[in-house]
């Protein structure tokens, strides 16, 4: 098998891996221009996927549109969705936004970081269980990925952590790389004095050590890492599990797998959406 690490492409990752996507149906919340969705899309449409559904707040094409900072518009696009397929092989969530300027709340009034990266993708994989399991009941298996970031050192924020191993589903995060070429800084307060700033808290947080050097991705690299993490199949048996350049993690945070944590995370998200989820 061929060697992965951060130079991967998700060209490379389709030359070792596109029998598992050829035929699968994907969708991909995020796929703005010049963004690490985009990319990864045009990269697994040489796969031969019977369908991608993409899901895009600006553009619609035969994309799905969606406001992930208004509970409404996730339950509308779930229900566009439905009429779209009943499998759903891969959900990628890959929209966010990172140190908004300036401070707002969605319509629902939850802070717009956490509603459009964590809130709004919470709901809409849930209200989309029931085609995710319905492509994992054919034997050959689901994917949850939640495109993250290292970033969560920073902070004892919670990644949410669904397991659906049970039912063929495994869910997994990954870490594209730092890439200054998709447009996650545009609208971002994110200046020289903040990297500083967070630098020494990350140091701080980390017992005084300072953390590895991150590497400069492309955007293809990016995509590379969002593919390979949604297509290599020895993921399977490792989920959940944090990936960074095309590796599992090993060094992930403690508090990220306090359980109790957690559940107060899940319990707390089906209260800001108004929806309770048993599995």
């Amino acid at each position: 098998m061929a060697s992965f690490d951060v130079n991967t492409t998700g060209d490379d990752v389709l030359k070792q891996f596109s029998q598992y996507a050829e035929g699968k149906t994907f969708v991909i919340i995020g796929p703005s221009e010049n963004g690490i969705g985009a990319e990864s899309a045009i990269t697994l449409a040489s796969a031969k996927p019977h369908k991608i559904i993409l899901i895009n707040p600006d553009i619609e094409v035969s994309f799905v549109v969606i406001d992930l900072l208004d509970n409404k518009s996730v339950r509308q696009a779930a229900e566009k969705i439905k009429t779209l397929t009943d499998k759903i092989d891969f959900i990628i969530n890959n929209a966010g936004v990172m140190a908004v300027k300036h401070y707002a709340t969605s319509v629902d009034v939850v802070e717009s970081q956490f509603a459009a990266n964590y809130l709004g993708n919470f709901l809409l994989t849930n209200l989309l269980v029931k085609e995710i399991v319905a492509a994992a009941n054919m034997g050959r298996g689901a994917r949850i990925v939640q495109v993250d970031s290292l970033g969560y050192q920073l902070g004892e924020t919670n990644v949410e952590d669904i397991n659906f191993k049970e039912k063929g589903i495994t869910a997994l995060i990954c870490h594209p790389g730092v890439t200054l070429e998709s447009k996650l800084l545009v609208n971002s307060s994110v200046d020289n004095e903040s990297f500083a700033d967070a630098y020494v808290l990350a140091i701080k947080r980390n017992d005084g050590n300072p953390l590895p050097p991150q590497n400069m991705v492309t955007l293809k690299q990016a995509a590379g890492v969002v593919l390979f993490t949604a297509l290599n199949p020895s993921f399977r048996k490792a989920a959940p599990a944090f990936i960074v350049e095309n590796a599992i993690y090993t060094e992930t945070k403690e508090y990220t797998l306090n359980e109790e944590t957690a559940e107060g995370l899940w319990k707390l998200s089906e209260k800001l959406v108004g929806e309770t989820f048993v599995y």
